[in-house]
This record gives structure tokens, C-alpha cells and sequence, in this order.
């Protein structure tokens, strides 16, 4: 009878080990920082990303719009391509819920012909503030080295519209449920 207790008191402990090892796994894979990127007349947008995530942002000239980039900590299993847009006339509904349907929709056209999908689908996406589409396709013939899934949309941030590409090599990755994330949360501040 000892013997069995000892035996219950060890699976106990083992369980109990691998739970918190899990748990803990679990809480570093969704850590997360708000990271805060300068907008030149148009305050700062702050994100909050996965702490592991790294990143860059790319400007090709001063007076472009500046995408940030975020990859893996090692290897490429994804990338997430943030551009960061603004009206050059000041429309205020240039970012509005209908003309962010309409773009994300005539740009999922344009990538049907590549695509396996026969019809582009829109989800929302909606933060507590901001609001946007997005679809998801698969590259039919994508070249050795290249991502075979792509999610793409816009969402309207103040008075940004971030438009987005979420390239992923696993079909249901959960990088695109974290990259979401990121975007309802997006918020643009003043300086």
C-alpha cells in the first residue's frame, strides 16, 4: 500500500510539472510590448506585439508611406508587412468602414487569378476603435522558398489606414491570429 502512494505522489508531481511547464510555454509564446513607431505630422502608432517578434521599418524616400516589418526571432515561418497610410488631402473618410471594404475587395480580385481559392472571402476585423477587412488565399504555384499563404486587408486607425500582408507557411497558423491581434489593438497618438 505504501508503494501505491508513493506511485499517486509521483504521477501527481510529474503532472503537476508538466502542467506549469505548459503553462509557462504558454505565457513567453504571448507576451507582448507596445512598440511605438513615429508618424511624421501624424503622431505616433503604437503596436502591441509579441515580444519575440523582431522588426524593421522600411522607408524607400522621405515623403513615402513607411511599412514595418516583423519577422520570427529565428528562421522565416512568417512575415508581417504593416504600411502605413495617410490622405495626402486630408479626407477624413478616406480610411472610413465602406472605402476600406471596397479597397480590400477590388485587391483580393486582383489576386484571385494566383490563387487556389475560386472567390475571395472578407472577414472584419474590428478593434475597440478601429475597423477594417481582411481575406485569406493560397498561392496555387508558389516557387520553392516562397509562402504558400497569405492574409491581407486594411483597417482604419484614427486617421491612418494600415494596410496589411500576413504571410505564413502553415495553413492555420496562429501568427495570423496574433498579427490580428495586433492590428485591433493599433492605436495612433499624439506626440
Amino acid at each position: 500500500m505504501n508503494i501505491n502512494r508513493r506511485l499517486v505522489k509521483i504521477i501527481f508531481l510529474i503532472t503537476l510539472m508538466g502542467t506549469l511547464l505548459a503553462a509557462t510555454i504558454l505565457s513567453a509564446a504571448t507576451q507582448r510590448a507596445i512598440k511605438k513607431y513615429p508618424i511624421p505630422e501624424y503622431g505616433v502608432l503604437e503596436l502591441n506585439v509579441p515580444t519575440v517578434w523582431n522588426s524593421e521599418v522600411h522607408k524607400p524616400q522621405a515623403n513615402m508611406p513607411p511599412t514595418i516589418i516583423f519577422n520570427p526571432p529565428q528562421g522565416n515561418d512568417f512575415q508581417v508587412m504593416i504600411t502605413v497610410m495617410w490622405s495626402k488631402t486630408g479626407d477624413q473618410p478616406f480610411n472610413s468602414r465602406e472605402k476600406v471594404r471596397a479597397l480590400v475587395e477590388k485587391n483580393g480580385q486582383q489576386l484571385l487569378s494566383n490563387a487556389a481559392e475560386g472567390k475571395i472571402v472578407l472577414q472584419e476585423i474590428k478593434g475597440y476603435s478601429n475597423s477594417g477587412y481582411y481575406f485569406s488565399i493560397t498561392d496555387k504555384a508558389p516557387d520553392p522558398g516562397e509562402y504558400r499563404y497569405m492574409t491581407r486587408g486594411s483597417i482604419g486607425v484614427g486617421s491612418l489606414l494600415l494596410n496589411f500582408t500576413i504571410l505564413h507557411r502553415v495553413k492555420d497558423s496562429q501568427i495570423v491570429q496574433e498579427a490580428l491581434a495586433v492590428l485591433r489593438d493599433a492605436k495612433q497618438t499624439s506626440k
